[in-house]
């Protein structure tokens, strides 16, 4: 407990970050999104991106503690954050990132859909068995995306208990065992109800949404459909930097696109990184790609990446909503 409070008296006295743009990042507006017709197309990978922007201000932004809440940062002065990923659809991109911040030796908040947690118990891709044990082997830890990623308005009490969290906590107790409890429930699209509200009091498990989002599925989408621009020679060294080789030509990069949403990504975190940070991402191409320049940029802030469960008790007892 001393140690704690002494690390939390030393981060109180670290120099302020560096300036953050205050403005909003130029991003595909979630009203521009719907005009443009493509939430149907893209399903559950747009995830929580659509419901909420980038950033959110505010005293109901804050943790306050209790089940029913919805969170999302912490207010604190600690130099803490917590990175969060989404749905877990793709095994392979789930193990690289969570290998990769493993190897980095930060903890991540895992957001599972139960159905993407069952298709890896019934039927798992090769070299991706038994992948939920080996993420919480990292030190990885999980909470509950209910189960079938459906917009949730209109869901009664019961339909949600029978059909999204019941199923998904059964197959999360399959996969990482009968005591798990999940740290907190993350409805899809982000979107909140008075009965998801009453289902968090039931369970005694928060609601947890984010304050950043970083539109890693908004741009992956948003690139892939417009047929985002080859990387321009002078464009190289970035792509050098964050793979390790520059790609041989502009037209044999088949990351292209992904790496153009890497640009967009850090532009989300210098407007609205702070400390607290609830930080919205998915286990897609994009994500792997920036990971590099995230914890780069992570280090010259002099922000740390903790678990969900840590953060929470750096809560300095601001109000929820």
């Amino acid at each position: 407990m001393l140690a704690a409070r002494s690390e939390r008296a030393a981060d109180d006295k670290v120099d302020a970050m560096p300036h953050s743009h205050h403005r909003r990042a130029s991003l595909l507006s979630r009203r521009r999104f719907l005009r443009m017709g493509l939430a149907a197309a893209t399903g559950s990978l747009l995830s929580s991106s659509l419901s909420l922007s980038a950033h959110s201000d505010g005293a109901d932004d804050q943790y306050s503690g209790g089940a029913g809440y919805i969170i999302r940062s912490v207010r604190t002065n600690a130099r803490r954050i917590c990175l969060t990923i989404d749905d877990l659809w793709s095994e392979y991109y789930t193990l690289q990132i969570c290998r990769e911040f493993h190897r980095r030796n930060i903890r991540l908040t895992l957001f599972p859909v139960g159905h993407a947690v069952n298709n890896n118990l019934e039927r798992p891709t090769a070299a991706h068995e038994n992948l939920y044990p080996r993420l919480r082997d990292m030190g990885h830890e999980f909470g509950c995306h209910l189960y079938t990623h459906r917009v949730i308005n209109g869901f009664s009490v019961d339909q949600l208990i029978d059909e999204e969290m019941e199923p998904s906590l059964r197959v999360m107790r399959r996969a990482l065992g009968a005591n798990f409890k999940p740290v907190g429930i993350r409805p899809p699209y982000g979107h909140v109800t008075d009965e998801l509200k009453e289902l968090s009091q039931r369970y005694n498990t928060p609601l947890i949404l984010w304050g950043l989002d970083s539109q890693d599925a908004i741009c992956t989408h948003q690139k892939d459909v417009n047929n985002c621009k080859y990387p321009q020679p002078s464009e190289y060294a970035m792509y050098s930097h964050l793979r390790g080789q520059a790609p041989q030509s502009p037209f044999s990069d088949k990351d292209h696109c992904a790496r153009e949403c890497v640009k967009e990504i850090l532009h989300s975190y210098e407007s609205y990184l702070r400390p607290g940070s609830i930080i919205l991402h998915h286990a897609l191409k994009a994500t792997l790609l920036a990971l590099p320049a995230i914890v780069e940029l992570l280090d010259n802030w002099n922000m740390k990446s903790i678990p969900l469960s840590e953060l929470l008790t750096y809560s300095s007892g601001s109000t929820g909503a």
